[in-house]
């Protein structure tokens, strides 16, 4: 009999958004441990649960729909109600599994499904939306929004010894910017998400401030990922289904 595999949808809010992703991997460990879910633990002199996350938030990034994806042993059952009942008892305030679902045995991980994602930037203070749109129309009016990504790299010298070197790059990000319209108070943005065209959507917020929003300026807003979808535009959970 194989393992059953799971997907978790889980929001991380409130406080929980200045904490990393690799505490978030410890959290859940502990959470998976105290609520007595029957995850699979990998083979070897340490194992370890097995366990793998979506792709991970900048700091002080609100999510409602985080995905991880675990294994159940072999021969054990748990309804999904029952494991978002146990998960949630374990949460602390700024922690909430919303979903658990089985996904098939050949899924691939949320990971390397994720395409593209949804983000919402909500204003501190009050904005017209007509200023919004009036800064969206500027940027979007342009034939190319170019991006300076700045990356380090390690080569060696000419004494053989490796040195950090800092190249820099231009990327035109307007063809990955598939939607970006004013809400109440804030800007909705679906962006590419993928491994090659990653768009943060602070550096859309950064464009949009240098098109005269100064609502958008660097800590001015709060940034929420909403969900994640793959190339098919389907959102991560909308590959399982619900555990009787």
């Amino acid at each position: 009999m194989f393992a059953l595999k799971v997907r978790i949808k889980f929001e991380k809010t409130e406080q929980m958004r200045f904490i990393g992703h690799l505490d978030i991997m410890r959290y859940f460990q502990k959470a998976m441990r105290r609520a007595d879910i029957p995850i699979k633990y990998s083979e070897g002199f340490s194992p370890h649960q097995i366990m793998s996350f979506g792709a991970p938030l900048s700091m002080g990034v609100s999510g409602l729909g985080e995905y991880m994806d675990i294994e159940l042993k072999e021969d054990s059952h748990i309804s999904s109600q029952e494991a978002i009942r146990r998960l949630n008892e374990m949460m602390c305030t700024g922690m909430k599994v919303t979903k658990f679902l089985q996904i098939p045995d050949n899924s691939k991980p949320a990971m390397a499904l994720m395409d593209t994602a949804d983000f919402k930037a909500e204003f501190k203070t009050e904005v017209k939306e007509t200023d919004i749109n009036a800064a969206i129309e500027k940027l979007m009016s342009k034939e190319s929004i170019l991006l300076t990504k700045v990356s380090k790299k390690k080569k060696k010298n000419q004494f053989g010894k490796f040195v950090e070197v800092e190249t820099t790059s231009v990327v035109d990000i307007k063809p990955f910017i598939y939607k970006l319209e004013a809400i109440k108070n804030g800007v909705y943005m679906h962006l590419s998400q993928g491994s090659t065209n990653n768009i943060k959507p602070a550096a859309v917020m950064e464009f949009l401030y240098e098109e005269g929003l100064s609502a958008a300026k660097k800590n001015e807003y709060y940034l929420y990922r909403l969900d994640m979808y793959t190339d098919e535009g389907k959102a991560l959970d909308e590959y399982g289904c619900e555990i009787i």
